[in-house]
């Protein structure tokens, strides 16, 4: 599947979206046969996991597909009221499964004094070079730069809403990490989920999870 590629909707797919019940519905008042699904999250990729999963095909969720599978699913609106155990249930129990029961320890490690972190791997992979990479792959270097107090703030921003603010509320009931750091956490991570444009940000589409969002990142101030 690629951009722009026209598919046929069938029974399964329509069975477990909300989304694609109500363009069709939509086009079919319209007296159109085509609907069009912009700016689809995570690409062709993701679509086929959701599609794959509308055929009672096995789908395999790991750390590397598991935000692009669910970023996928909340566009589709693949939810409970639709159908029982759909696919957004299903990325949520792997996600608690997976991650929810490590935030103690993401936390603890949030409020490590920075200058006893010896390794962040988002800060450091930044300044490594490309050829030192594959050299180092199997030791630590033995000289890092120092590691900044926000070393681990772009590390949680692929968390969804949900995980996310269970992380940083148990960060901020160890009550060790500064206030404009984590005002900074929240600055990253609304940047990184809400949509560029005013537009987007209003559509239909996005207005229940941006109102969400929004409101959760106010909870979470300092």
């Amino acid at each position: 599947m690629t951009y722009g590629t026209d598919l046929h909707l069938q029974f399964p797919l329509l069975s477990k979206s909300n989304l694609l019940q109500k363009l069709v519905s939509r086009a079919s008042e319209e007296s159109s046969n085509k609907i069009k699904l912009a700016d689809f999250p995570g690409g062709p990729k993701a679509f086929e996991m959701c599609a794959k999963f509308c055929y009672g095909m096995i789908v395999t969720l790991n750390p590397c597909n598991v935000v692009a599978a669910h970023c996928a699913a909340e566009y589709l609106e693949m939810i409970e009221d639709v159908e029982r155990g759909n696919l957004i249930f299903k990325i949520e129990v792997f996600l608690n499964l997976s991650v929810a029961r490590c935030i103690d320890s993401i936390a603890s490690k949030t409020s490590v004094d920075p200058s006893k972190v010896a390794w962040s791997y988002t800060y450091n992979r930044k300044s490594a070079a490309s050829e030192k990479i594959i050299e180092n792959a199997m030791k630590f270097p033995k000289k890092l730069e120092s590691v900044p107090k926000d070393w681990l703030i772009e590390d949680i921003c692929e968390l969804d809403i949900d995980l996310y603010m269970r992380v940083m509320n148990t960060v901020k009931s160890k009550g060790r990490m500064d206030g404009s750091v984590i005002g900074e956490a929240l600055k990253t991570y609304a940047v990184s989920w809400l949509p560029d444009s005013i537009e987007s940000l209003a559509s239909e589409a996005y207005r229940k999870g941006n109102k969400s969002l929004v409101e959760t990142i106010i909870c979470l101030l300092p």
